[in-house]
C-alpha cells in the first residue's frame, strides 16, 4: 500500500520532533553531568581526601612548579591579568575560603579536577574539565603542592 505525500509529510515531521527532543534531552544531561562534582555535589570537611591522600603523599612542589609552567597554566592565570581566570598571586591564603567547608587542599583538588564544580565570582568555566583523566593524581599532588607556595609574599604575578 502506497503512502500519500501528506502521509509522508506528518511521519517525517513525528520523526524530526522525536529526534529533536532527544537531543535537547541528551544536551541537557550532558551540562548537568559536567556541572556536578565526583561526590554529587554535596561537600564536607571529608571531600576528596582519599583523592588528596594519595595525590599529596610525596608531593614535591619544584616539580609541580615545572607541570604548571609545562602546562601553560600560567597563560591565563598568571600573564592573563584576571581577565580569563583567577591569578594564582596569593592563592594559598584564599583557597581555603573559597568554598566552606573544603580546605585548601581539597578546593585546589576540585578546581583541578572538577574546576565547572565551584566558579570564583565573575569567571566563566573556561578550564578544560579533563585534567582528572589528562594528570595522574601524583602530577596533581605535585600542583597543589606548589600552589599552596603562593601566598602573595615575594611571589611575582
Amino acid at each position: 500500500m502506497r503512502t500519500s505525500p501528506r502521509q509522508s509529510q506528518i511521519k517525517l515531521i513525528v520523526a524530526a520532533t522525536v529526534l529533536a527532543v532527544a537531543g535537547f534531552a541528551l544536551i541537557l544531561a550532558l551540562l548537568i553531568g559536567a556541572t556536578s562534582s565526583s561526590n554529587g555535589g554535596e561537600i564536607d570537611s571529608a571531600s576528596y581526601s582519599d583523592e588528596l591522600d594519595a595525590a599529596l603523599t610525596g608531593a614535591d612542589a619544584a616539580f609541580g612548579e615545572r607541570l604548571i609552567a609545562e602546562r601553560d597554566c600560567a597563560t591565563c592565570h598568571l600573564t592573563g591579568e584576571g581577565r580569563t581566570a583567577p591569578l594564582f598571586d596569593r592563592l594559598a591564603s584564599v583557597a581555603g575560603q573559597r568554598r566552606s567547608p573544603l580546605s585548601a587542599e581539597q578546593y585546589l583538588y576540585e578546581a583541578i579536577v572538577y574546576p565547572g564544580a565551584h566558579l570564583v565570582d565573575g569567571y566563566a568555566n573556561a578550564m578544560p574539565n579533563d585534567y582528572g583523566q589528562r594528570f595522574s593524581i601524583a602530577d596533581i599532588g605535585h600542583m597543589i603542592a606548589y600552589l599552596l607556595t603562593l601566598t602573595g609574599e615575594g611571589v611575582e604575578a
